[in-house]
């Protein structure tokens, strides 16, 4: 398996795609869900120009809701690739930016590059390079 994430930032809405590619030899099942927000804060990870990771500013914990529906199992055949899609926010909060996602959020530097993994099945993503520029 093989995960590959790009970003598409408009206005405050910053999406984090993430593209799951699988090269295991056979077809692959899984829950790629973030309704409680378990999914982000347990995969997304921040780090600035220094290599430093970012700290998390904050974590969310939500009870799943017992009337929506049921989540559906993944299935990734072999050698086939999947997208999916973790919407978030950038927040100006106290003077400092936030991005946030449904269970967690980092202050970001405004004005500097900063760099995004994401973690998911033991399988770290590529490194993408993030530049909001709002300050």
């Amino acid at each position: 398996m093989k995960h590959n994430i790009s970003y598409h930032l408009e206005k405050d809405r910053f999406i984090l795609y993430i593209e799951v590619t699988n090269f295991s030899g056979e077809e692959r099942r899984f829950y790629f869900n973030n309704d409680t927000g378990s999914l982000a804060r347990n995969g997304i990870r921040l780090y600035d120009k220094k290599d430093q990771e970012i700290e998390v500013y904050e974590r969310a914990f939500m009870s799943p809701a017992y009337n929506s529906e049921k989540v559906s199992m993944n299935i990734l055949p072999v050698n086939e690739t999947m997208r999916f899609e973790l919407p978030g926010r950038v927040l100006e909060e106290d003077g400092d930016l936030v991005l946030s996602f449904k269970g967690i959020s980092f202050r970001i530097p405004g004005d500097e590059k900063f760099y995004i993994t994401f973690e998911y099945s033991r399988i770290v993503s590529n490194r993408l390079e993030v530049m909001v520029g709002w300050k």
